[in-house]
């Protein structure tokens, strides 16, 4: 945050005493500071006072704050006392308005310090400051908004306590209250207001929402036209802030014309805080709005932006605000360019522009700045600098000055800027001279600058830009007159010249450039100095003449002076100077270092050491080593220094004076005593790594052995551990140091014992393995001296360190003289170690170690070619045990010497020492295997061919066995691989010096006799083939006699392939004998053995002679040989490579087996049965021999092929199973073609089918057909074919797989491929539909594939099978449906006309399949084949029969014109005439034909349609003619009969027609049972037919269709019965026809259809009405049932049924009850539908307890009550029947209860108010009792229906019961007070007229009416007093008197 305290005076207006006063007070304190701290007390404590007046505060304040502006350290004590801030708030809160204003200014002015600052912020003086703000005077405002200003100038970033004292006080909103235009402003308030915001409003605070709803913009924007500069600076500061903050006010900001305004104070007239304050608002503005970087370009902001930038340098602005300006406005710049790269350019190509926005000049200096602070971010993209280059140097011809000085300030930039100049060529030479011409004049400027456009434009470089002399000679003038910074431009060019040019360096001594360069190195600058010394340094380095120049203008004592008065690189110049110039020791010179070096100056004497180390090199012998010579005093002064106590001093003081001894080694004999070896050694013990180190190179040049001297005069005991320590250190440069001093110093004994005994044996071994290549030397060095004090054993502990012995050793002969001792004892030591035996610590030969290095060997073979005898035979020595290792780098070394060749044969034949010839034998192998024809054309020329074969077998018929610790001789290339271990710790080998001189001379035979035919006869003239003989013969005899020589028997073997290649050899007798040793080596364990007798005998069978290629077939070699098939090649690398050095066959064991098994006497005899098993099992997975199934295979197919002999022993063998499991590895393409061919072959056979492993070959095969080659797919397809003739191999879920593959290769282009793929196709999909339907599915629709062919003009053959192919996809629906279908059309009509009946036949089917859809039916209408088709209806080939005929019904369906063509081109009298012979298929197909034709009604009704029904009847008495046929004919029939005419027609017996249509009734196929039933039912429709006997037998199968469930056959079999069921009702009943028919009716899920369920009912009701007595064999529930039906009759029958059930069964009612019988008889009762008979049943019903205890009862009272209330009932019989079922159901309490029992009631009273007979009235009467008695509702409900004056009348019945019960009813009544309103005399009047009538009659009417009267007045007491009471007494007294007791 940036402070700023507001511009501009500020004055306080207080009275003039007071003014006064504070002058007074300030200039007393300003001039007496030591009564400071007491006068600032004293104050204080007057404030503090309470004595005080305001008066007094005020001036008391006002001297505090003229002592505060006065003296800093009266602020800070201030600030320190503890009482002075609590007293200037308590001042602030209550004091007079100046003492507020002097507390405010001093608070200001404590505020200026940081830490004062806090103390006024947390002394709580910010609530009385906002207070002071809000005074209305002017100057108090200004105070309080000064020190608020001043006390928040910290910001709120890093001052969280002051942060939430702000916020808590709320002074921003307060201080943004006081900006608001309400308010008149102060401007000086205003501006510390401002400047107050401005401290305090970040860019991320959260009030900022606040102050912009509050108008904060407008408030900002209008301040930025004030007159105050400080308020104008803070406002556009704010508003940077605010749009940082809140993006969405830009707009806003935008429209408020801020922008502008912004750009008006970057105008030069404004102070520079306002300019710098606008370009940050002007940055924030183009940062975060696109809008707002288009309003800034069009408000012509750029020209402005641009002038800003280059403001401070026109202005001469000074300062931060300056700074900020630039920095700012080339950042709005920036982001409106979109980047400092873009706004780069753009400045650039603006500056090139004809029409400026700005002045040339300015864009320039606005270029200049920008390429002065670009930087390069990581994650950006490299600038192009050259083209902002290109544009300077084009404008750079301007003649315009200011131009021109903008565009080289732009240059100097770009090239000084390494974000840009790092992509510039030459960009320092560029830069220098940019300053050169900054500082030339006239003419010299203006070649310079076309210098520097040459430089930049033309591509040359700097001294040709200068041109070349001419440039010099004006740089040299610039050293003389020139500025400083002209010199060191000047000098620093002539550097970068003299570094890149070598030319230049002598323009420069020509130029007289030398004396100057001198001369500035003493009055130069200090980079002049510096660079004048590189220059002159350079100079001398160049050239010896230069050089002399250099020292004789007296540049030494110049440099001398600089290396003493110089800066460090001014100093290292000079010392890289002297030690150049100076070639002579002279005195002077070293007295003047000596000087520098124990002088004061200069500090650093590293440089002053190395010069003088250098003076004293040069000095002479004598000078050096004689004492008080000025070059041995300098030398005695360097040892002196190792004593300094500054450690660098030390260390370069040691490091020169090693470089000294070393370079010198004239002077070390001399000067090695302990003078100058003690300082040295004492040094080793330093800590500082680099002393140590050059403390012992010292030593080591020193110590280094000569004739004269060694070193035990100076070196005591102990001494050399410092120097073994540091050979230890870590450091590998240290390390090496001091081993070279140690190779030197131990050649004295006791050095070797003591550094032996100190492990300095590691540290050798640590350099020999890490050092540099001296370091190696001085190690090796340093242990041949201690290889010559102790044993190897005790100086080399373990193999690592051996092998640096070894070599060390071996590398030091390059330099000895081979005649010397030097070179024999150097020999010797390298025989010595390689004769050194294994050991536990030696577990390898240390002769290995020549082998890794093989660069070790050139001084061996020298020695082999040009020493003595005896050193050529310790050559050969050391030389042969590397044979084994180093074969290849043997023979060239060997070739390579004319000599040694030669050398080598001269020695093997002449030598008397076997080791020698056997050695020598092995180099010459070497040379040989590497060089054949160069080795033998030595050998030949040298005359010692024939010698040397002959010496040769010599050594094979010998055969010795030489022990000698002195060679090795290993097999040439290792070729066998034998285990050095062996259980247990010690080793059990032969001794690695152990060696057969036989085996090496079979070797070198072998390559011999390969290398020219003739060697071959001169072995064998020699023997050769006999000793072979012999030495196989042996071998194969007694496996162990010659163990030692088993490495001879494989070479013998190879000699004998060798000699084999050549027929005489062949022809020699010996070559039989030779065969049974052969054979018996192929059962060796070894396979090198068996390998190369395989060889001997594939030379052999090469020569085509059959007695031999017998012989070895009977020798029982071809297991053997077999042993060997498969083994990689890779497995067996150096057998591979010795076949094809010697010109052998690569695979031996299968050129021979393939030759033996061309013979046909071996194929077919008992060779090629044991040969089978042995090849089977070769092609089960053998990880060591992966070759062998692939020549098992080629070899099995071979043996196969033609015998099926064979085959089957192949598969007995398990052939199947192994080419099975070879095809689940992949194997090569033509692999996988030959195993499928041969899987073909095998498939052949068919009893090979049979294997289980046939499956497992087929899912092999097909994994083929997906990833295999072409033609390994089409031998696959061949196979699969020969497999799909098993069924189960078809039917198989795998043989899916191969269906997309096959269908694949329907697209290819060779014709076999195709048929190959259809033909398994065929087989495949013809009998599965799953099959065909994935075919349908794979990708790349076969159908195409097919088209194709069937229209090309491929085979008839291959178009049958591609139309069998169609035929098993148009099966499918999708296929049918495919456009491509109907293509197909055509072509298989084509091939329907083909003279070839199977491609007729294929096409007719695929053709009816394709007729499957209609579509393509409606297609093939354009083509006439219909009379085609009709006449392939005929011949023997059944199949197209039955396809044409199914292509026929497919045409014919609903397609009436086609099947009337069908009928004229006589497809009946064809169809009739194959019937009798024609298979039960054809059958049914013509049966199916004869349905499609009877279908339409023409046909059917036709006199050919009549001739069809006879037939057809004969048709369906065949018993394997199928649902389909059956269901076919039958439908014809029908179709046929139902037509009366037809009917009328038949002449068949019903016993000939419903004989074999009743067995149809009993068929599995319900479709045949409809029709059968609907024929039947057609026929019995005939009254013959009903009545015929045969009928009769129908009737079972009828009644069980009728009961099976099934609607369709329920209606037709129920309608049939229906016609039979009177005239054979018992048969029917007999046939369960109750029980079926009782199901259909009282089925409910699904209810059956009303017609069926009404027939049904029909036929029971038949059933019943036939007789009585099977009433009770109908389920109730059916009766119920039918109750239901529509018929009455039906109705009738059922009720009378159930009637008969309930009287003759119990618990028959409530079975019926439960069946809905209750609901039925009330449906029944309500439709006035056999009334009486329902109202009966339903009143027995009621009658039982059990029915009126169910629900039903329950809803029967209202239905009932309606029956009795509707006005249509008039039945009076069902009204009784009704009233008797209420009485029951009243019987019941719970129901007499029942809601429903009010309309009961009402009904009731309705009937006895109807006037009924005396029964009902008797029913209603008791029905009623037992509805009151129980409820008082229906007690009401009587009275309310007029019950009580029907009962009145009643009781005056004169039918005595039922007056009795009417009285009884009445007591019911009026039991209690329910009906009071309903009692009156009338009803006492009523009742004692009954009882005066009935008097005399019988006592019980007259009890009941008596006890009805004394419960009226029982309950009802006002009638006691009653007229009607007063009546009824006499009558009461009569009845007393008559003995009543009720009375």
């Amino acid at each position: 945050m940036s402070k700023l305290s507001p511009a501009g005076p500020r004055e306080v207006n207080t009275s003039s005493e007071t003014r006064k006063t504070k002058e007074l007070n300030g200039t007393t304190e300003m001039d007496d500071p030591k009564k400071t701290l007491s006068r600032v007390a004293e104050l204080v404590e007057q404030l503090h006072s309470s004595v005080s007046s305001p008066h007094e505060k005020e001036l008391t304040t006002a001297r505090l704050l003229g002592i505060a502006k006065a003296r800093r350290e009266a602020r800070a004590l201030i600030g320190s006392h503890g009482l002075a801030m609590p007293l200037f708030v308590s001042i602030l809160r209550s004091g007079t308005l100046l003492a507020k204003i002097n507390v405010a200014a001093t608070l200001s002015v404590l505020c200026k310090e940081e830490d004062l600052r806090v103390k006024v912020l947390l002394g709580g003086c910010i609530p009385p400051l906002l207070s002071l703000l809000k005074s209305d005077a002017t100057e108090a405002r200004k105070a309080a908004a000064e020190a608020l200003c001043e006390v928040s100038s910290g910001g709120l970033s890093d001052d969280h306590v002051g942060m939430k004292i702000f916020v808590t006080e709320g002074v921003v909103p307060t201080l943004w209250e006081q900006l608001s235009m309400k308010n008149k402003k102060d401007k000086v308030v205003e501006g510390f207001v401002t400047g107050a915001l401005r401290n305090l409003c970040g860019d991320k605070d959260g009030y900022w929402r606040t102050t912009l709803d509050a108008g904060g913009v407008d408030i900002i924007v209008g301040l930025l036209y004030s007159d105050n500069p400080a308020s104008q600076s803070n406002a556009a500061s704010l508003l940077a802030r605010l749009m940082l903050a809140f993006t969405d006010s830009i707009p806003k900001i935008i429209d408020s014309g801020a922008i502008k305004a912004l750009l008006a104070l970057l105008g030069q007239q404004k102070d520079a805080s306002v300019r710098s304050s606008a370009a940050e608002a002007l940055e924030a503005l183009s940062l975060k709005s696109a809008k707002a970087k288009q309003a800034i370009v069009d408000s012509q902001g750029i020209p402005v932006l641009v002038g800003a930038i280059v403001a401070p340098s026109k202005e001469g602005m000074q300062g931060e605000w300056g700074q900020a300006l630039q920095q700012r406005s080339l950042q709005a710049l920036a982001n409106i360019c979109g980047g400092m790269s873009a706004l780069m350019l753009y400045l650039g190509e603006l500056s090139q522009s004809p029409r400026l926005a700005a002045p040339v000049a300015d864009i320039i200096g606005a270029l200049a700045y920008t390429l002065m602070v670009f930087k390069q971010s990581g994650d950006e993209e490299p600038f192009e600098s050259t083209k902002v280059e290109s544009i300077l140097v084009m404008l750079l011809n301007r003649d315009n000055k200011l131009v021109q000085e903008r565009l080289l300030e732009a240059m100097a930039s770009l090239y000084g800027n390494p974000h840009l100049s790092v992509a510039i060529n030459q960009s320092e030479a560029k830069k220098v001279l940019i300053g050169l011409i900054t500082m030339a004049t006239g003419d010299a400027q203006e070649c310079l600058i076309l210098s520097l456009i040459r430089l930049c434009t033309e591509g040359v470089s700097v001294w040709e830009a200068l041109g070349k002399r001419e440039g010099i000679q004006i740089l040299i003038s610039c050293l003389g007159l020139s500025s400083e910074q002209h010199q060191e431009y000047a000098v620093e060019m002539l550097a970068i010249l003299t570094e890149q040019v070598d030319d230049s360096k002598w323009a420069i001594t020509a130029a007289g450039g030398i004396p100057p360069l001198v001369q500035l190195i003493e009055v130069g600058s200090q980079k002049a100095r510096e660079d004048a010394t590189y220059i002159l340094w350079n100079l001398g380095c160049h050239n010896e003449d230069i050089r002399a120049c250099v020292e004789s203008s007296g540049a030494i004592p110049a440099f001398l002076w600089l290396l003493k008065n110089g800066e460090p690189k001014g100093q290292e110049a000079a010392a890289k100077a002297l030690t150049k110039l100076i070639r002579t020791a002279d005195s002077a010179t070293i007295n003047q270092l000596l000087a520098l070096l124990f002088g004061d100056s200069p500090s650093s004497k590293a440089h002053v050491i190395k010069v003088l180390g250098h003076v004293l090199s040069t000095a002479s012998h004598s000078d050096l080593v004689h004492k008080g010579a000025t070059a041995n005093k300098g030398l005695r002064s360097l040892v002196q220094v190792l004593n300094s106590s500054n450690e660098k001093t030390q260390e370069y003081a040691a490091s020169v004076l090693a470089d000294l001894f070393s370079n010198r080694q004239d002077i070390c004999d001399s000067l090695a005593t302990d003078e100058v070896v003690n300082p040295c050694m004492k040094l080793l013990t330093s800590k500082t790594q680099g002393i140590v180190t050059q403390s012992a190179r010292a030593l080591g040049a020193l110590s280094r052995p000569t004739k004269s001297k060694t070193s035990k005069s100076y070196i005591a005991e102990g001494d050399v551990q410092p120097l073994i320590k540091l050979a230890k250190t870590s450091s590998i440069d240290s390390a090496e140091t001091a081993m070279a001093a140690l190779a030197n110093l131990l050649s004295d004994p006791q050095v070797a014992a003591e550094a032996l005994a100190e492990d300095v044996v590691s540290a050798i071994t640590k350099v020999l393995g890490e050092g540099s290549l001296e370091g190696k030397k001085s190690a090796s060095r340093a242990l041949y001296q201690l290889l010559n004090h102790f044993p190897v054993g005790d100086v080399l502990t373990g193999s690592a360190q051996c092998r640096f012995v070894v070599l060390a050793v071996a590398d030091s002969l390059n330099e000895m003289d081979l005649d010397s001792s030097e070179a024999a004892d150097a020999l010797e030591v390298v025989a010595l170690l390689c004769r050194t035996r294994q050991s536990r610590n030696f577990t390898y030969p240390l002769w290995s170690a020549l082998s890794e290095v093989p660069s070790t060997l050139e001084p061996l073979v020298h020695c082999l070619c040009e020493g003595p005898l005896s050193v050529q035979d310790k050559a050969i020595e050391i030389l042969s045990r590397l044979s084994a290792d180093q074969p290849a780098v043997l023979g060239d070394l060997l070739v390579s010497n004319s000599r040694s060749i030669g050398a080598l044969a001269g020695r093997i034949v002449k030598s008397s020492s076997l080791e020698v010839r056997v050695g020598g034998t092995a180099l010459l192998i070497c040379a040989a295997k590497e060089h054949k024809i160069s080795s033998t054309d030595a050998l030949e020329a040298s005359g010692c061919m024939k010698p040397l074969i002959y010496t040769l077998v010599d050594m094979i018929k010998q055969n010795p066995t030489c022990s000698s610790p002195v060679i090795e001789i290993r097999n040439p290339r290792g070729f066998r691989d034998r285990s050095a271990f062996r259980d247990g710790d010690d080793f059990d080998v032969p001794d690695p010096a152990t060696v057969l001189g036989g085996t090496v001379a079979l070797w070198m035979l072998s390559i011999l006799s390969s290398s020219h035919s003739k060697n071959k006869i001169t072995i064998m003239e020699a023997g050769g083939l006999d000793v072979l003989s012999d030495k196989l013969a042996k071998h194969t005899n007694n496996d162990w006699a010659e163990f030692e020589d088993a490495e001879g028997i494989w070479i013998s073997t190879v000699l004998a392939a060798v000699l084999f290649q050549d027929s005489k050899v062949v022809s020699s007798p010996t070559t039989m004998r030779l065969i049974p040793s052969l054979s018996d080596l192929l059962k060796s364990d070894e396979m090198i053995d068996r390998y190369f007798a395989a060889q001997a005998m594939a030379s052999l069978v090469c020569h085509g002679n059959k007695g031999i290629n017998l012989a070895i077939a009977n020798s029982g070699a071809v297991a053997g040989l077999i042993t060997l098939v498969g083994h990689l090649e890779s497995d067996m690398p150096n057998l591979i490579a010795l076949s094809e050095e010697f010109s052998l066959a690569r695979n031996p064991d299968q050129v021979v087996l393939e030759s033996l098994f061309q013979i046909d006497d071996v194929r077919v005899g008992s060779v090629a049965r044991k040969t089978v098993p042995l090849l089977v099992d070769l092609l089960r997975p053998i990880p060591d021999r992966p070759g062998g199934p692939p020549f098992s295979v080629r070899l099995l197919t071979q043996i196969a092929d033609g015998s099926d002999t064979n085959k089957l022993l192949m598969a007995e063998a398990g052939v199947l199973d192994a080419l099975t499991k070879y095809l689940s590895l992949s194997p090569q393409d033509l692999l996988e073609a030959t195993i499928s061919e041969l899987l073909r072959i095998l498939f052949s056979n068919p009893d090979l089918l049979r294997y289980e492993a046939a499956v497992s070959c087929m899912n092999q095969l097909i994994a083929v057909l997906h990833l295999g080659s072409r033609s390994a797919r089409l031998s696959a397809a061949r196979a699969l074919n020969e497999l799909f003739d098993a069924d189960y191999i078809r039917d198989s879920e795998s043989s899916m797989q191969a269906v997309q593959p096959l269908a694949d290769m329907l697209n290819a282009t060779l014709e076999s491929e195709q048929q190959a793929a259809l033909s398994a196709l065929i087989k495949l999909t013809s009998d599965s539909s799953s099959k065909a339907a994935l075919l349908a599915e794979v990708e790349h629709n076969p159908l195409n594939s097919l088209c194709k062919i069937l229209s090309s003009d491929a085979s008839v053959e291959s178009k049958s099978d591609a139309a069998e192919l169609c035929c098993v996809l148009f099966g499918n629906l999708r296929v049918r449906e495919m456009p491509i279908a109907s293509e197909c059309i055509e072509p298989l009509i084509l091939l329907m006309q083909s003279d070839k009946e199977t491609a007729v036949e294929s096409a007719v089917c695929a053709f009816e399949r394709l007729l499957d859809d209609e579509q393509q039916v409606e297609i093939t209408s354009a083509h006439d084949f219909v009379g085609m088709l009709v006449g392939l209806v005929s011949g023997s080939n059944y199949r197209l029969i039955e396809a044409s005929i199914c292509a026929l019904i497919k045409l014919g369906k609903d397609r009436t014109p086609r099947k009337l063509d069908m009928v004229n081109a006589g497809i009946i009298d064809n169809c009739l005439e194959l019937l009798p012979t024609a298979p039960n298929s054809l059958c049914a197909m013509i049966a199916e034909l004869f349905r499609i034709l009877t279908n339409s009604s023409a046909i059917s009704k036709s006199s050919a349609a009549a001739r069809i029904v006879e037939p057809l009847f004969m048709v369906l008495l065949k018993t394997d003619i199928g649902l389909w046929g059956q269901h076919s004919a039958l439908q014809a029939l029908v179709n046929i009969l139902e037509k009366p005419q037809s009917l009328s027609t038949l002449k068949l017996t019903p016993s000939q027609v419903i004989e074999p249509l009743i067995s149809f009734l009993e068929s599995p196929s319900q479709a045949i049972q409809q029709l059968g039933t609907e024929l039947l039912s057609h026929l019995l429709a005939q009254e013959h037919f009903k009545k015929d006997i045969t009928t009769k037998s129908a009737v079972v199968p009828l009644v069980q269709l009728a009961g099976i469930g099934i609607l369709n056959l329920q209606q037709t079999a129920i309608k049939a019965l229906e016609n039979i069921s009177l005239s054979w009702p018992k048969a029917v009943s007999d046939a369960g026809g109750i029980f079926e028919l009782s199901k259909v009716i009282i089925q409910d899920d699904p209810l059956p259809p009303e017609p069926l369920w009404e027939s049904a009912a029909l036929v029971l009701s038949n059933l019943l009405r036939s007789a009585a007595e099977y009433y009770p064999n109908v389920p109730a529930v059916a009766l119920v049932k039918m109750l239901h039906s529509a018929v009455e009759n039906t109705i009738e029958v059922a009720l009378n049924a159930l009637m008969v059930q309930e009287k003759t069964e119990a618990s028959s009612s409530e079975l019926m009850a439960e069946a809905g019988a209750i609901d039925a008889l009330l449906d029944l009762l309500r439709s006035h539908r056999c009334e009486e008979a329902a109202g009966k049943l339903l009143e027995a019903l009621f009658n039982n307890n059990r029915v009126r205890e169910m629900k039903a009862a329950k809803y029967a009272i209202a239905p009932l009550a309606q029956y009795l209330l509707d006005p249509q009932t008039r039945s009076q019989t069902g009204r009784l029947l009704a009233a008797l079922a209420l009485g029951d159901l009243s019987q019941h309490e719970g129901l007499a209860r029942a809601t429903d029992s009010v309309s009961a009631c009402r009904a009731l009273v309705s009937l006895l108010e109807d006037q009924p007979t005396e029964e009902m009235k008797m029913v209603a009467i008791c029905a009623l009792q037992n509805f009151v008695m129980r409820s008082r509702t229906n007690r009401r409900a009587v009275a309310e229906a007029g019950g009580v004056l029907v009962i009145q009348e009643l009781v005056l019945s004169p039918n005595p019961e039922v007056a009795a019960q009417a009285a009884l009813l009445i007591k019911f009544l009026f039991s209690n007070h329910t009906l009071q309103e309903y009692v009156s005399n009338e009803l006492i009047r009523s009742l004692t007229a009954a009882l005066e009538r009935e008097l005399w009659s019988t006592a019980t009417v007259n009890e009941e009416v008596l006890r009805t009267i004394h419960v009226i007045f029982s309950n009802f007491h006002k009638l006691h007093i009653s007229e009607a009471a007063t009546l009824c007494i006499p009558h009461l007294v009569a009845a007393l008197k008559s003995g009543s007791e009720a009375a």
